[in-house]
């Protein structure tokens, strides 16, 4: 490229000097428009034609010369772009074969090949964007360069014209060189952001493993405490069909045994045979008590129908 944009310079100056060429033969010719005849002009115009060839012939040779050279120059770049290509490649496999040995500083288990992958994805990314960033740079410096070898035509020219680019080319180069300024600024932050997002991400990582490793054994756990519930849970069936089988022999066993079991009733036969016997003894001595009267009447019948007897 800098040799392509050196041929292309050449050929300005070359151009420049052919237009001052016939300026300058412009400006003679009519100064001398009266003095010299038609041959001389002729023969001037002819030279010229001469000299035109001749810069044509040279501007053809050099264009020639360029695209060869631009040809070699492609052929180069390719193969140089195809050599860095096949050792990016192979740095970023002597990465991931690094990355797949390492160790985590936390958990002590290896980093996932996932993790790995993604890792060396966004690591692409970012070169990317940083050769995309040094392209750009590149290509300012050489537009810089390009400027300032125009500035230095610019000095062959005349001095009314001069002064006016060469402030033009100034100001175009202090523009240039600040545009330089904020992309190195814009390159610089980018590597500082891209360090900061690779910290982070580890950090992260670290942190997701070691949640991964709790989550682990939370789920450990969790199977264990369902294995106990489970367990449980059929040990409480198994009891709640034990205690329906005990309540129904249980009802049987009353319907049975009768009173047995029943306290208030059995209370309430005793209180009943108790109030039974009571009464059965009153009836006896009653009835006792009844005799005798039967008995007192008798005899006091017995006395009257004596004294009747005896009245008359």
């Amino acid at each position: 490229l800098n040799e392509r944009d050196k041929i292309l310079n050449q050929n300005s100056q070359f151009q420049h000097k052919i237009a001052e060429y016939f300026r300058k033969k412009k400006g003679a010719d009519e100064r001398q428009e009266v003095e010299k005849s038609v041959t001389d002009q002729e023969q001037r115009y002819t030279k010229c034609l001469q000299a035109l060839d001749e810069l044509e012939i040279e501007n053809d040779r050099v264009q020639k010369e360029a695209e060869v050279r631009i040809s070699e120059e492609k052929d180069k770049m390719e193969e140089k772009k195809s050599h860095v290509d096949e050792m990016t490649s192979q740095y970023f496999e002597f990465k991931r074969g690094v990355a797949r040995q390492a160790v985590n500083s936390r958990s002590g288990k290896p980093l996932a090949i996932k993790d790995i992958d993604q890792y060396v994805l966004n690591e692409k990314k970012k070169e990317e964007e940083v050769i995309a960033v040094r392209l750009e740079n590149i290509k300012l410096i050489n537009k810089l360069k390009k400027r300032e070898t125009q500035l230095k035509q610019k000095e062959e020219l005349a001095d009314g014209l001069h002064l006016i680019d060469f402030e033009q080319l100034k100001i175009e180069n202090q523009t240039y060189n600040e545009k330089i300024e904020e992309r190195n600024e814009e390159l610089l932050k980018l590597r500082k952001k891209i360090t900061t997002t690779v910290q982070v991400l580890t950090h992260v990582k670290e942190k997701l493993q070691f949640v991964q490793g709790e989550n682990a054994g939370q789920r450990e756990k969790l199977k264990l405490v369902e294995f106990d519930v489970a367990k449980k849970r059929d040990i409480l069936s198994r009891t709640k069909q034990a205690r329906d089988a005990l309540r129904i022999d249980n009802v049987r066993q009353r319907k049975r045994c009768g009173l047995i079991g029943q306290e208030s009733l059995l209370r309430d036969l005793e209180v009943r045979k108790d109030d039974s016997e009571s009464l059965s003894h009153a009836i006896e001595e009653l009835q006792n008590r009844h005799m005798e009267l039967l008995m007192q009447v008798d005899g006091v019948r017995q006395k009257v129908d004596a004294v009747k007897v005896n009245a008359m």
